[in-house]
């Protein structure tokens, strides 16, 4: 594998097919032993989950040491909503300056009542209420300020959305314009199916955003159908596949493995490397 500087990439640039390992471990031991064994198997880049780290490792220099021991770059994020939204803008500022290529921004960020906020608004998505989504005006402009400032850092911005339900083709792609239009680099919105003919829907909104929307985005489901949907939304336009490098007791086990996703990529298309 060609060795690179993990910190001078950049997620908005990489290919059709990433294949991303998410790093949920608790010491700085195990996230470099991850991302070694995860860039042998063939990962793109990574996602840090600082909120796992123990507490003494959550550090700048920390996590410094920690991007520093990868070839591929690193996006940072923190999943904790109670998390006081000063505390989670400095822990962004400080993994960019540490070298995170990216940061995973909540779209609620800064609201502490964000289905409230949807009320009374005539978006596409704000009739279907979806969780994790703020139209608060003063949210969104702190949003905004806090997006420019981890720019200005050199970091590149995903903003986030697990919603909790299905959203029409429509919704998504107004949701997903939302995301844009605040200053994201990548859009991410993870609906939850019910069915195969939801299944159906959200790789024909893949096509949609890929049409539309002009920014690179992931667009996946949460649940059982998950397991079809993560592994192979990236034929639609979705060009982030999550996964793990191993199962540990932290894992999100609704993410496959690198190896399984690089597998069924292999068997789809009888090919094993071109992933341009």
């Amino acid at each position: 594998m060609e060795e690179r500087d993990g910190r001078k990439q950049r997620f908005s640039a990489m290919g059709k097919f990433s294949v991303i390992s998410s790093l949920r471990v608790r010491t700085p031991e195990e996230a470099i032993f991850d991302i070694q064994d995860s860039e042998r198997q063939g990962a793109d880049g990574f996602l840090l989950h600082i909120e796992l780290l123990d507490k003494q490792y959550q550090s700048a220099e920390v996590i410094s040491s920690i991007i520093a021991s990868a070839n591929r770059p690193l996006m940072a994020l923190d999943y904790l909503p109670e998390e006081d939204p000063e505390v989670l803008s400095s822990v962004f500022l400080n993994a960019v300056g540490a070298g995170a290529a990216a940061v995973d921004l909540p779209m609620y960020l800064f609201d502490k009542a964000p289905l409230k906020s949807l009320e009374g608004r005539t978006e596409a998505f704000a009739c279907a209420l979806p969780a994790e989504v703020s139209m608060d005006r003063e949210a969104k402009e702190r949003q905004k300020e806090l997006i420019s400032k981890l720019h200005e850092a050199g970091g590149e911005i995903l903003i986030s959305a697990h919603v909790g339900k299905m959203l029409s083709q429509v919704q998504a792609l107004a949701l997903a314009e939302e995301m844009r239009d605040r200053g994201a680099d990548i859009a991410k919105i993870i609906v939850r199916a019910g069915s195969a003919d939801d299944v159906a829907e959200i790789y024909q909104t893949c096509c949609l955003l890929k049409k539309s929307l002009g920014i690179p985005f992931l667009y996946q489901t949460s649940g059982t159908y998950g397991k079809l949907v993560r592994p192979t939304a990236w034929m639609f336009g979705s060009r982030y596949v999550l996964c793990h490098n191993r199962y540990s007791q932290v894992s999100n086990r609704e993410k496959p493995l690198i190896a399984d996703v690089l597998r069924i990529k292999e068997e789809l298309f009888c090919e094993s490397s071109d992933r341009s």
